[in-house]
């Protein structure tokens, strides 16, 4: 899913929780705001995750400590919640 650099504002939808085949998201370079929704976490084919320059807030779900094993994996100044 490459949304890179499209000017989208709001919230990550945790709908994209649902889409469980995906294995790579760039929404980097948006006006995404908020927090990383936990539903991302259901992603379990993820391998690589750009969130990167938007102005998101809170920490990085557990469930996704393994998109950082991903040399393309660009959480921005996020780290993983405790």
């Amino acid at each position: 899913l490459g949304l890179s650099g499209n000017r989208l504002g709001g919230e990550i939808p945790p709908e994209l929780g649902n889409l469980e085949n995906l294995v790579a998201m760039d929404i980097n370079k948006n006006r995404l705001s908020g927090e990383v929704p936990l539903e991302l976490g259901n992603l379990t084919e993820l391998y690589t995750l750009n969130i990167s320059n938007n102005p998101l807030s809170g920490c990085i779900p557990l469930t996704l400590r393994r998109v950082l094993e991903s040399d393309y994996t660009d959480l921005g100044r996020l780290r993983l919640c405790r």
